[in-house]
């Protein structure tokens, strides 16, 4: 190990430590997949963490007094650097791995690990293509919220990713979600990066809520490109690498309902906050609230005995058969919340089948299907 001495901006190094810090393990079986790799030389310094299949390198110019680099625990680095005092932070490793963080009048110590002992990182490969951070973005948010958390499918435990072609041969990026309660798909016309996507891949969660905080913060510039089980993400001076889960994703097209386009036209803020009220006295573990429509009625129900039940009234645009089914109320708050048009159309069949709930104008392309539950 070669002792590293930096002075670097607080507020710098501060967001550069939290973004670190992020892609780490909470409890790792390794202790030094808890720790945020630190190498400093000429005039910047680069941080790298892993938890193994998520792994991020940043850098940042600094002052750099002596090179050299050094490992550190990067929970409690992130709450030394978020609460030392604002200005030029000194850093500085010792020959026993202990590092000295300074800044006004305020001094820490703490333990290290030699360089030596940080995992080695992948290669990335060489295919980087252009592509637009808000489209990604977009489709991200439109679909992760309805991945699963369940493990022992991990297959359901991440994102798809797949091109297409329509019948007039444009290609396209549909990209798909789905816990087996739930499903959110958005298509996307791209420009560049298609074929990245030729094969289907599956990006973890994880994986894509940090992709997210790289567009977060990207600008116009964003890279991206896959090899070897992996999907890489560059923008200036950060690069993300995810490892893919590697199964593969269900045939999700038999659940999603065939579009009328018919059935109920609903105010999206209005339903919104219906749902938001109705559900304060639904069934804690099964959020259930009931759906009744009848003309240009819709009724929200909610029942909890011992604790009271709910009920609100919506004007919906309907012509169809009365019908009533239930829902997880989370379910439907969770499309809402990212759907961007002022209304959608819910198509529903009865009380058992499949629901559809679809944008209307720039949202169009994006649909969410939910499984009713079952009406008493």
């Amino acid at each position: 190990m070669t002792p590293m001495r930096i002075e670097i901006n607080q507020e710098k190094f501060s967001e550069i430590v939290a973004r670190a810090q992020s892609t780490l393990e909470r409890k790792s079986t390794r202790p030094i997949l808890e720790n945020i790799l630190l190498q400093a030389s000429d005039d910047e310094i680069i941080l790298s963490a892993t938890d193994l299949r998520v792994s991020l390198t940043q850098k940042t110019k600094c002052k750099v007094i002596e090179s050299g680099s050094i490992s550190v625990p990067g929970r409690k680095l992130n709450e030394i650097i978020r609460e030392i005092p604002r200005g030029d932070v000194s850093v500085e490793s010792k020959d026993n791995n202990w590092i000295t963080i300074s800044s006004g009048n305020s001094t820490f110590h703490i333990p290290g690990t030699a360089s030596e002992e940080f995992p080695s990182f992948p290669t990335p490969p060489n295919n980087f293509i252009e592509v637009d951070p808000s489209s990604f973005d977009n489709m991200f948010t439109k679909t992760i919220f309805a991945s699963s958390n369940d493990e022992t499918r991990m297959y359901l435990c991440g994102v798809y990713l797949k091109e297409f072609k329509d019948e007039d041969d444009n290609s396209f990026l549909k990209v798909v979600a789905t816990d087996g309660h739930r499903l959110s798909l958005i298509d996307t016309l791209l420009k560049n990066g298609l074929s990245l996507f030729s094969d289907g891949i599956i990006v973890p969660k994880k994986g894509v809520v940090e992709i997210k905080s790289i567009i977060s913060t990207a600008g116009d510039s964003l890279e991206i490109a896959c090899a070897d089980g992996r999907i890489y993400v560059r923008s200036e001076d950060i690069l993300l690498s995810v490892t893919l889960i590697d199964a593969s994703f269900p045939n999700y097209s038999q659940v999603i309902p065939k579009q009328t386009g018919g059935g109920v036209l609903i105010a999206c803020e209005p339903f919104k906050d219906a749902l938001r009220r109705v559900s304060i006295l639904s069934d804690q573990e099964t959020r259930s609230v009931l759906v009744e429509i009848e003309g240009s009625v819709m009724k929200l129900y909610s029942d909890n005995p011992g604790m009271g039940d709910a009920e609100e009234t919506l004007s919906v645009d309907y012509s169809g058969e009365p019908v009533k089914v239930a829902f997880n109320a989370n379910y439907l708050m969770d499309i809402l919340k990212v759907m961007d048009d002022e209304e959608m159309r819910m198509e529903v069949k009865d009380s058992l089948s499949p629901t559809l709930f679809i944008g209307t104008d720039k949202d169009s392309s994006f649909l969410s299907v939910v499984m009713p539950m079952r009406v008493d």
